[in-house]
């Protein structure tokens, strides 16, 4: 009977250890999928910044063309330059923002990948513990057999 529970234990285990690995494999692939997603919003909010750096300029632009001002050279072209460099280290912030979050959910991948590994692992190890819990159980009950036999006089299993 015990030898019976000991490998039902094993196999309980086993699947336990299986269903979590399936939970992490699912969790690590949508992980792989968010980072990917990350990426595309990142772009996405690029390009959304570009647009309204280009509009601001255009606005620049007729406001001083209206006002009869040359932008080739002076205040007015300080305020293109200025208006262009502050976009561009805006749209490094962006990218920079959106690789920490990438990056994130890529290390939250990773870690759910080794966490299916080591339930993998932990499932094998199950089996293999409950094989010898198994063996232990049987090898125990006959030598009580074979004692008690032995007590009453008759013939043992083995030895």
């Amino acid at each position: 009977m015990a030898a019976a529970s000991a490998g039902i234990g094993a196999l309980s285990a086993n699947a336990q250890a299986r269903y979590r690995a399936k939970i992490a494999d699912r969790n690590a692939a949508m992980d792989r999928e968010a980072a990917q997603q990350e990426i595309l919003n990142t772009r996405e909010e690029a390009l959304s910044h570009y647009r309204k750096v280009s509009q601001l300029k255009g606005q620049q632009r007729a406001i001083a063309a209206a006002n009869g001002v040359d932008l080739g050279f002076g205040t007015a072209a300080d305020v293109l330059a200025d208006s262009e460099m502050l976009s561009r280290e805006d749209v490094s912030r962006i990218y920079k923002r959106g690789a920490e979050r990438t990056r994130g959910f890529e290390i939250s991948a990773s870690n759910n990948t080794a966490e299916a590994g080591a339930s993998r692992q932990a499932g094998t190890g199950a089996l293999i513990k409950g094989v010898f819990d198994m063996g232990s159980s049987v090898l125990s009950g006959a030598s009580q057999y074979n004692s008690m036999q032995a007590s009453r006089g008759g013939k043992p299993l083995f030895g």
